[in-house]
């Protein structure tokens, strides 16, 4: 068995590990998959579509919608576009997932947003 130094021990690890920038990064990463889970599931279920009915919509299967919904995936800017189309995200809804100001998502599902080069270049900016 490892020699353990009682210096070591006293140490609180989550208070170390919250120091670490990637710690930080993978933090605000899982804060976002969690807030866009939570907006998935409650939009598909205010339109009373099930998982496998928006899957189907948006052009993929049920598990990755359930993976959405349970936050443990990152998706894409066409994945993430064409369920905000589906279950009719506003731009509020988008500002409170990203956690940014809802100007920056009022003309990006507008009928000329529909490209990934748009949308990355307005996101970008």
């Amino acid at each position: 068995m490892k020699n353990m130094n009682k210096k070591n021990l006293s140490k609180d690890a989550i208070a170390e590990a919250k120091k670490d920038k990637r710690y930080q990064k993978h933090s605000e990463t899982a804060k976002v998959r969690i807030r866009l889970a939570v907006e998935v599931f409650k939009h598909r279920e205010e339109k009373g579509l099930t998982q496998q009915v928006l899957a189907k919509t948006i052009g993929t299967t049920q598990k990755v919608v359930s993976r959405i919904e349970n936050a443990e995936v990152n998706i894409g800017i066409d994945l993430l576009n064409r369920i905000a189309e589906s279950l009719n995200f506003t731009s509020e809804d988008l500002a409170k997932i990203f956690n940014c100001s809802s100007t920056i998502f009022s003309s990006l599902w507008l009928p000329e947003a529909k490209s990934k080069e748009y949308v990355e270049s307005i996101i970008i900016k």
